[in-house]
């Protein structure tokens, strides 16, 4: 009889647990991240080295952060005066640091646009100026005034 009655009360228990084990594990599961706190390490890092796959995730935490906003704000039209002014604020706070995070981030790929154009300039610049040199040193070689220490490659088109 005594296992009976310890099963009866731990089957009367068992809602009771988990209530109690659903109100602390479901929060986590369904906590949102910090959309951006993610977008100013994400940020950073495209910094430091930029990439196409990391531009991706930073657009699409951009999409997170604006639907988060959105959220606050259709949340704010069912609550109370009080409620709904602060939600709002809070909707408003959080679309000002993203209008934020988006100015660095396109200052961040305005950075990297203008070190590939620099780079480019270079490459163009070094290439241009080793073409002018072999295109003046045949000048000089068929004008004959090329000097001996030309390494014999007078008249010779393969530079």
């Amino acid at each position: 009889m005594r296992t009976s009655q310890r099963a009866s009360r731990l089957v009367a228990l068992l809602p009771v647990l988990v209530a109690m084990m659903g109100g602390s594990l479901f929060p986590a599961c369904t906590r949102r991240h910090d959309a951006v706190a993610e977008l100013e390490v994400q940020i950073e890092r495209y910094r430091k080295d930029p990439s196409d796959a990391l531009a991706a995730r930073i657009d699409a935490s951009f999409a997170r952060l604006d639907a988060d906003v959105a959220e606050i704000r259709a949340d704010a039209a069912t609550k109370s005066d009080e409620a709904k002014a602060a939600a709002l604020a809070r909707a408003d706070a959080l679309e000002a640091k993203g209008g934020e995070l988006r100015k660095q981030y396109y200052a961040a790929r305005v950075d990297r646009a203008a070190e590939a154009a620099k780079s480019a300039v270079q490459e163009f610049g070094q290439k241009m100026g080793k073409g002018l040199e072999s295109a003046g040193k045949k000048i000089q070689g068929a004008l004959g005034g090329g000097d001996k220490s030309d390494d014999g490659n007078k008249g010779n088109d393969e530079d």
